[in-house]
């Protein structure tokens, strides 16, 4: 009789999973996939730097930048469950500034220039953490 019972808790489960699964497959292919769904966000992403370009793209993630000798920078946008979208900004392996992970959350029909606008405020923010001065780049 237990087996049962942890047979239909297992099953329950599964459903459970495979329908947030296909919530989030769902939000992000119906307007077009990830790249259409989040091409004005890509604009101002792969704009910052002139080697910038799509790394990876799957049905719910991208992630976008540049690595070269000057470090690795990289915007990971992964769709979410809720209407939501995260956006980590990374940084490793840059020889003048400290490597770090900055995380953002966004609703998924939020302009995405302020998206942008908001993570280039969190990232001046952190170099004003990082070197105590406030910079001029424009961040």
């Amino acid at each position: 009789m237990i087996w049962v019972i942890l047979v239909i808790i297992v099953v329950v489960i599964a459903f459970k999973l495979g329908n947030k699964t296909g919530e989030i497959v769902s939000s992000s292919t119906k307007p077009g996939g990830m790249r259409t769904k989040y091409a004005k966000l890509l604009e101002c992403i792969l704009q910052g730097h002139p080697e910038s370009q799509i790394v990876v793209e799957t049905r719910t993630y991208i992630r976008a930048g540049v690595s070269n000798y000057g470090g690795t920078t990289m915007f990971h946008i992964q769709q979410s469950t809720g209407g939501m979208v995260l956006i980590d900004y990374d940084v490793s392996n840059n020889p003048a500034v400290p490597s770090f992970t900055l995380h953002f959350s966004f609703r998924d029909d939020m302009d995405q220039e302020q998206m942008y606008e908001q993570i280039c405020i969190g990232v001046g923010e952190k170099m004003q953490q990082i070197f105590g001065v406030n910079n001029n780049y424009g961040f």
